[in-house]
């Protein structure tokens, strides 16, 4: 197999509620197939590629994405080609995590990418020549965190709130989606419309999401031998409700994403696996 180096680097202590991790990717040819999965995870990332543009593909046809740009929140599985060189810096924020950076509503950049200068306007440049000149990944972690540091404003109202609710839906059977309007003395509207700007998802969807990455993690753990005890423990009434929303989300069953053997999953599995533990609380 080729060889490909894949990093991540912890943000600053005063960042880690809004940054999971920064993360690095380089390999001269991607050990991918030619076409690979990008899961739902609840995260949006920015991605500073100083490596070949690479395709989104979307009925078989491909899509150029040109150099530096945002993968949007995902309501789905996007489909790639990447088979050309690659090397990435990126930020990968917690959900709802870049809405007090930047106060774009974080619905504008969803299931798909979209260039950086759509999010930060023409500053981008600057920032990306700092990082491309940068003497390593260590250096470009205090770069971009000097840049992130300053884009701080004070956002952080609706950001509390949504995530207030999301602690409250982390506690497994004692508040419904319908009860936080009673719990926050709100109504279910502004909740939703405070999580499509905040986090880019109606809170339905994010759990909806969640839960798969529950599934996943509980798959990679190798803690249970079947299927059927995978959707239990991870939330659905039975194996045929996670059949329908594993498919919703990936295309594809459960068992047919794993004899995928997407290898983008595989090369970062490790790291992955403990991010959805942390990032879902699992």
């Amino acid at each position: 197999m080729i060889a490909m180096e894949y990093n991540e680097y912890k943000p600053h202590p005063l960042l880690s509620d809004y940054i999971e991790c920064y993360w690095s990717a380089y390999a001269e040819r991607p050990p991918f197939r030619e076409q690979e999965s990008l899961i739902p995870d609840g995260t949006i990332e920015l991605m500073f590629n100083f490596g070949d543009d690479y395709s989104q593909v979307i009925n078989e046809e491909k899509k150029l994405i040109k150099g530096s740009h945002v993968i949007g929140i995902r309501q789905e599985a996007l489909r790639i080609s990447q088979t050309s060189k690659q090397d990435f810096f990126c930020i990968r924020f917690r959900p709802g995590g870049m809405f007090p950076f930047f106060g774009i509503p974080a619905h504008r950049f969803a299931n798909g990418f979209y260039t950086l200068e759509e999010l930060i306007g023409p500053e981008y440049k600057a920032v990306e020549e700092k990082l491309f000149h940068a003497r390593d990944n260590y250096r470009r972690v205090k770069i971009i965190e000097e840049y992130l540091f300053k884009k701080f404003t004070n956002r952080l109202e609706d950001h509390r709130f949504v995530i207030q609710c999301l602690d409250v839906l982390d506690q497994p059977g004692t508040v419904q989606i319908q009860g936080l309007a009673n719990k926050f003395n709100t109504n279910y509207k502004t909740i939703e419309r405070k999580f499509a700007k905040v986090v880019g998802l109606t809170p339905s969807h994010f759990l909806k999401i969640r839960r798969f990455n529950r599934a996943l993690f509980t798959i990679y753990s190798l803690k249970y031998k079947t299927l059927t005890e995978v959707a239990l423990d991870s939330g659905y009434y039975d194996q045929p409700h996670f059949n329908r929303e594993f498919r919703q989300l990936t295309g594809l069953s459960p068992g047919e994403f794993l004899k995928e053997q997407f290898k983008i999953v595989e090369v970062i599995q490790p790291a992955l696996a403990g991010r959805l533990s942390n990032s879902y609380k699992l």
